[in-house]
């Protein structure tokens, strides 16, 4: 069997073909990266957290891909919407957010943030109420 033997755990080529097309789907190019190796890294304990290995699913495997991705442009401060994304939300874009529910994923915003910025604007529009 062919065996893609750049990667932890030797997964079939055919497997990291299944995942590459899966995030293709969504224009995700992945490139041997850090990321990609560490994807790896994560899927090959996967797959020997079982009693009878097998690997992920590529569906799967391709997910923790695209969040390590997030997490990598959280920490190099690159994972960032408008100021006005939170409220200016069409009921489109709105069902296709799902809600919060995982602390531990990369959060876009925080919520401390964007308070502190609401107040030193609310503090602004006071002092101009003031001033004559």
């Amino acid at each position: 069997m062919a065996e893609e033997r750049t990667l932890p755990g030797w997964p079939k080529k055919k497997l990291v073909k299944e995942v590459r097309r899966h995030l293709s789907h969504y224009g995700i190019r992945p490139i041997k990266s850090e990321i990609w190796q560490a994807t790896w890294v994560w899927a090959n304990a996967i797959v020997h957290s079982y009693f009878y290995t097998h690997w992920p699913l590529p569906s799967e495997i391709g997910s923790q891909y695209i969040l390590l991705l997030l997490a990598e442009m959280q920490k190099s401060r690159s994972l960032r919407l408008p100021y006005r994304a939170k409220t200016v939300l069409p009921s489109e874009v709105a069902r296709l957010l799902p809600l919060p529910q995982q602390p531990c994923a990369p959060t876009v915003g925080s919520e401390e943030k964007l308070a502190r910025v609401q107040r030193k604007r609310k503090s602004e529009e006071e002092s101009r109420a003031e001033s004559p």
